[in-house]
């Protein structure tokens, strides 16, 4: 009589494995499977943190670029309305520097009259 089983033909020529065995050897498989899948997520978040890491790093870097540009062209908005500050400040010492001119005259007139004026009391 033979007896059949279900194990793999190398098992099957003189070296069976008693269950005992087989379950022994399930476990040894399924721990390093677990072992592996353990590494493998392990690697994968160190991955995935890097790439965080990395992104953040390029996030800030941009940021900064992106300040360092705005400004700039806050600076140059502002150098250039100071500029037409002092020129519309300019335009106007000019205007009333003419107008001081203008009534100079006059006043040193009216001044000269009432001195000549004066003096003649």
């Amino acid at each position: 009589m033979t007896e059949q089983t279900d194990l793999p033909a190398e098992q099957t020529q003189g070296s069976e494995l008693s269950p005992l065995d087989q379950i022994r050897q399930s476990e040894a498989e399924i721990t390093r499977k677990v072992a592996a899948a353990r590494e493998t997520a392990v690697h994968n978040l160190e991955a995935a943190q890097k790439e965080a890491a990395r992104i953040v790093a390029q996030a800030r870097e941009q940021g900064l670029h992106e300040g360092q540009t705005r400004y700039r062209e806050i600076l140059q908005e502002t150098e250039k309305e100071a500029k037409n500050l002092i020129n519309l400040a300019q335009e106007e010492a000019k205007e009333l520097s003419k107008r001081g001119d203008k009534h100079m005259e006059k006043s040193i007139q009216q001044i000269v009259d009432i001195v000549i004026g004066s003096t003649r009391v």
